[in-house]
């Protein structure tokens, strides 16, 4: 499950002008290729047992010249990759303590350095460690989407039913172009950021033939599920203008669902 995924439907939105239709369909073909990407990556894993994947492909396909040039590019593209989740998690964490507003940028350069030393000591201390933030950090993230979800569901059974009418002739508006389209798959496919990672430590895994495609599929069924209920819960829930005006519909669709909960 990628970092962006709480930020990822403003920018599909976006990139697709708006186009319901076309944001949806956009949110299916990038299931579509994650998995053909993460079934691929899976069966060279089990053909190929070894930690460091795409090193070792590269390596044992096209040699070891191109496998170091890959090395030299993920030397930059891996704390680059840190960074920008980095920033995403503390707009996470700071947005809900500015709402309404954008939250100070002293502070949100701050955090993110923060956050990456944290997880530099917490590497250090060891795997166990480490597995436990894991997976305490997958389930908040799992309940998060869960709760939106299931919120979205409900308060259309109960009737909240204004926003209902996009669904209906989801392909009127306005199709963007083959660039925009194109970078709306890009801002989708950052939120199944991940489907690689199993992978890497193939080597130590046990039957990995077994466990690997197992995970893999099992992983990527339950987030494909997820992200669909998700997105359309905030398109039940949410008008456009809500989802634009913020980097994080998530965020948006619970604060709106708690408000009207109470009235």
């Amino acid at each position: 499950m990628g970092a962006g995924r709480f930020a990822a439907p403003k920018g599909v939105l976006t990139y697709s002008s708006l186009n319901v239709g076309v944001s949806l369909s956009i949110w299916a073909a990038c299931t579509i290729v994650s998995m053909m990407a993460a079934l691929s990556h899976a069966e060279l894993g089990t053909i190929f047992p070894r930690s460091g994947a795409q090193y070792y492909f590269l390596k044992r396909s096209l040699g070891p010249f191109i496998a170091f040039f890959y090395l030299w590019i993920n030397l930059f593209s891996t704390p680059a990759g840190a960074a920008a989740r980095g920033f995403l998690l503390a707009g996470y964490i700071m947005q809900p303590f500015y709402p309404g507003c954008f939250a100070p940028e002293m502070p949100k350069k701050c955090l993110p350095l923060a956050i990456l030393w944290c997880l530099g000591i917490l590497n250090d201390r060891g795997v166990k460690e480490v597995t436990w933030f894991q997976t305490v950090s997958t389930v908040v993230k799992m309940t998060v989407l869960c709760f939106v979800s299931l919120t979205g569901i409900v308060l259309l059974v109960r009737g909240r039913k204004e926003n209902l009418g996009r669904f209906e002739k989801v392909f009127d508006a306005e199709v963007s172009d083959a660039s925009q389209i194109a970078e709306a798959f890009l801002q989708g496919l950052y939120a199944y950021y991940g489907w690689g990672i199993l992978v890497r430590i193939a080597g130590e895994l046990k039957s990995p033939s077994e466990n690997i495609p197992k995970c893999v599929i099992t992983a990527l069924i339950h987030v494909a599920l997820i992200y669909l209920l998700v997105n359309i819960s905030h398109l039940a829930v949410l008008t456009l203008k809500e989802i634009m005006s913020s980097g994080m519909a998530t965020q948006n669709q619970r604060e709106d669902t708690l408000f009207h909960s109470t009235e």
